[in-house]
């Protein structure tokens, strides 16, 4: 088992996530979840005190570290180093995380959460408990700018946060009016409602400077907490960062981390045989190549991501009717996708989800014929005279990842048996995520990766069809949608699950997306590197490493 990252690792006491979020664990594990003990340190016992832990027995002393730097190989660079923006699978997101850091966080192998920026979040006693918590910040933590973090710049960032519509899931139940600053190291928070998904989904929310914020010289400059500073980037080629030498936590023993954007998959597994990269993303078609290397080996991690086909549901689209979704959902031979991008490691889904996820029930799968009669083409052929569809022609847009273009092919290739043209357009990661949330004209499928760093199903498909709307309106959409804000607000578990399924019959009888199957990520990692560490939500933890 993986340690938990040396840097505050404090474990939560007394919190009702806990439970929660050790049934992640179970429920990862027993999907695939394949981690290299090789790459492991044993686990360390974190202090309840807020004091921070000592390092592992057999972590090596700095001074007596061969290799102080490190290579990483990313993708999907989204042109700005803004914490606010940066989106994507690519590697960029645990880029952010070593300038920049959260209030707390959750170990992927415990399920444990971990302080970071925070030292408590505790709910006050009274008939407001569900929705009423003092915040402790860290004290004696210092930007790179050397200005101290206080609790005004943990208000400044939710504000920042909630005010955006790219970011604003992060503190979705924040009541920015009546959460206040207590003094330079407490908030008085306030949620509008209960929501399960809050304390685990506000982990992608990083601390910004209050005094210092600006989108325009973020983008480049960030000012962060974490252990490294910024010293190049340059869009598409790579991101440099070094050490700090007043970092609040434990300095790491990596003082220089070099991101390189490598494209390409096949730039990014020549930099696995060549020793160009230390750690990088590939596929699972790499596994037995890089497994066979000697100086490389891989992991399989699913945290909660799946590939969906998304449908674009405005009144004028070719896709507007339920018919004719379901003639496009029934045309794909999914198998084929999880066979081709995916090398067969991937499980088709029985749910417009992935199946990692918390809380999940055996009703909810399997609701739709659309998973127990699937690549079902006489069918498809049916609904499409019904809707119409034959002699049109359907856009299917990418973020131009190589497994998203693989599922679209899939999709072409079906919808030709329906006499139904179909133009693939691959885009680059900020475009494809700036149009998803504001302009439903440019495509009529998506191919794309819901995900909620809470990995609730409330959370998933209550909140999603909010921050990407898809074109859709009207009373059922309004229905839909109040719906979801109900689930999300029950405190009750079994209600809320009850709420879930409820929720899911109308998801299905609207027909928002079609889950095709699991989005595992493959890691390449060079054998002489140990420290790996991974979060809940999939991001990895570079200042933990060590050769």
């Amino acid at each position: 088992m993986k340690e938990i990252g040396k840097h505050s690792r404090e474990k939560m006491e007394g919190t009702t996530m806990k439970k929660k979020l050790l049934a992640v664990l179970t429920l990862i594990l027993a999907f695939s979840m394949v981690f290299a003990a090789a790459c492991s340190k044993p686990a360390e016992t974190a202090p309840a005190d807020g004091g921070s832990s000592a390092p592992a027995a057999d972590a090596p002393a700095a001074s007596d570290t061969a290799r102080d730097s490190l290579n990483i190989g990313v993708f999907l660079d989204t042109g700005t180093l803004d914490p606010l923006f940066m989106t994507g699978k690519g590697g960029y997101l645990s880029v952010q995380r070593t300038y920049s850091e959260p209030l707390w966080d959750y170990n992927l192998d415990t399920g444990e959460r971990f302080w970071v920026l925070a030292t408590a979040f505790d709910p006050v006693e009274g008939p407001d408990s569900d929705i009423h918590y003092t915040m402790k910040v860290r004290e004696g933590v210092t930007f790179s700018n050397g200005n101290p973090l206080t609790a005004d710049d943990i208000l400044f960032t939710i504000k920042l946060n909630a005010a955006d519509s790219r970011a604003f899931l992060n503190v979705k139940v924040f009541d920015v009016e009546k959460t206040t600053v207590v003094d330079d190291y407490t908030l008085d928070v306030w949620y509008t409602a209960f929501d399960p998904s809050q304390e685990p989904g506000i982990v992608q929310m990083q601390i910004v400077d209050a005094e210092s914020y600006d989108q325009a010289t973020y983008s480049d400059n960030p000012v962060g907490t974490g252990a490294y500073v910024v010293t190049d980037y340059v869009v598409n080629s790579h991101v440099t960062v070094e050490a700090r030498d007043d970092y609040w936590g434990e300095a790491p023993i990596i003082k220089k981390i070099n991101f390189k954007c490598l494209g390409e998959l096949s730039q990014r597994v020549n930099a696995v045989e060549t020793g160009d990269v230390d750690y990088t993303l590939v596929t699972t078609a790499d596994i037995d190549y890089i497994n066979s290397l000697g100086t490389a080996a891989t992991e399989i991690s699913n945290v909660g991501s799946s590939l969906i086909a998304q449908y674009n549901m405005r009144s004028n689209s070719p896709l507007a009717t339920k018919e004719a979704r379901e003639a496009v959902s029934y045309c794909i031979n999914r198998q084929a996708i999880s066979d081709v991008a995916y090398n067969g490691y991937a499980a088709l889904l029985e749910w417009g989800a992935s199946a990692s996820f918390i809380e999940m029930q055996d009703r909810y799968l399997n609701m739709s014929e659309l998973y127990t009669d699937s690549y079902n083409v006489e069918k498809a052929k049916e609904l499409a005279e019904t809707a119409g569809l034959a002699g049109k022609t359907l856009r299917i847009v990418t973020n131009g990842d190589a497994n998203y273009i693989t599922a679209a092919e899939v999709i072409q290739n079906g919808l030709e048996e329906l006499g139904v043209k179909a133009e693939i357009v691959n885009y680059d990661q900020a475009s494809y995520f700036s149009f998803l949330m504001s302009d439903e004209d440019e495509y009529d499928i998506a191919i794309n990766t819901p995900v909620a760093p809470s990995n609730l199903p409330a959370d998933i498909f209550g909140n999603y069809p909010v921050f990407i709307p898809q074109g859709w309106t009207g009373a059922d959409h309004d229905k839909y949608i109040a719906l979801g804000k109900e689930t999300n607000a029950t405190a009750d578990l079994a209600a809320r699950q009850d709420l879930v399924y409820d929720l899911l019959l109308q998801f299905n009888e609207h027909l928002l997306w079609y889950g095709l199957c699991e989005d595992p990520l493959v890691y390449a990692y060079s054998t002489e590197l140990k420290g790996i560490v991974h979060t809940v939500s999939g991001l990895t933890l570079y200042q933990d490493m060590y050769f």
